[in-house]
């Protein structure tokens, strides 16, 4: 059995832990809540870009747009949304589960934001085509400069589709790793409206500029979406890490009595032995 300075010692070093950790629980829960407000009410602008899409489907070709028709290449695009730290759960495992589990062409090149996410793609030698940083604020500058990358490529004939696997944020308690396929934008996604709007220069160049900012949103939703996503998870995982903490201080304090009480009956039962024999 452990002394009680062994014990001492244990119950000091758990309860700094558990201040720690109650620390960062703290620090995510504020930046939780900024990034779940900023995905949310970003959901409601993809919809209705999707409805003005919808609006000029049925007066264009789509043959004539690339990023409706795609070009036939046979290599994929991915981008892999991760996070840079640990201590969020099974958030970045449930990732790599995602990733390894989805059934991409044998030649991919990966796009990663997200240490977690590049050393997997990394450690398992797969085609690295480009790494992003991953800061704390999302701007949708990023968003633009990923849709670019991805564009272009798709645009240059480098690869015939593109996807983006991350964490969706569903509640506090529940994020789901989730895969969307970015291009070629598929008609079946956009509900066809035929009602009669007044669409000015034209439908076709209107049409191309709504496309590449429907990538972008796309890409900046599922950023919005990831940060979300790492501050609830974290929250939790330090949550759960503190409890636990506490818990452990709770056993260690009353084998800590246990072991005091023990050692003082000992030396009672010592002491009243000696007595005895002097007598």
């Amino acid at each position: 059995m452990a002394s009680t300075r062994e014990l001492r010692r244990r119950i000091r070093s758990v309860k700094n832990t558990s201040q720690i950790t109650k620390a960062m629980q703290m620090v995510a829960a504020t930046k939780m809540r900024r990034a779940q407000n900023q995905a949310v009410n970003g959901r409601p602008y993809s919809g209705n870009l999707i409805e003005s899409l919808s609006r000029l489907l049925p007066r264009i070709n789509p043959e004539d747009h690339l990023l409706l028709s795609g070009d036939g290449s046979q290599t994929a695009g991915v981008v892999v949304l991760s996070t840079d730290k640990g201590l969020v759960g099974a958030l970045n495992t449930n990732i790599v589960r995602s990733l390894m589990s989805a059934n991409f062409p044998t030649k991919t090149l990966f796009y990663t934001i997200g240490k977690k996410g590049r050393s997997f793609v990394a450690r398992t030698g797969k085609d690295l085509k480009a790494d992003f940083e991953n800061t704390d604020a999302i701007t949708f500058r990023q968003a633009k400069q990923l849709a670019k990358l991805l564009i272009d490529s798709f645009m240059a004939g480098e690869i015939g589709e593109a996807y983006v696997i991350y964490p969706h944020f569903v509640s506090t308690l529940r994020q789901e790793a989730t895969k969307v396929k970015v291009l070629p934008i598929e008609a079946a996604e956009l509900k066809i409206s035929n009602g009669e709007f007044l669409i000015e220069p034209n439908p076709d160049e209107l049409l191309d500029e709504l496309l590449t900012h429907f990538v972008e949103i796309k890409i900046y939703q599922a950023l919005l979406e990831t940060k979300a996503s790492e501050h609830s998870a974290r929250m939790i995982a330090m949550k759960n890490a503190t409890d636990n903490a506490k818990e452990l201080i709770e056993d260690l304090q009353l084998t800590y009595n246990q072991t005091r009480q023990d050692a003082i009956t000992k030396e009672i039962l010592e002491i009243a032995t000696a007595a005895v024999a002097m007598e």
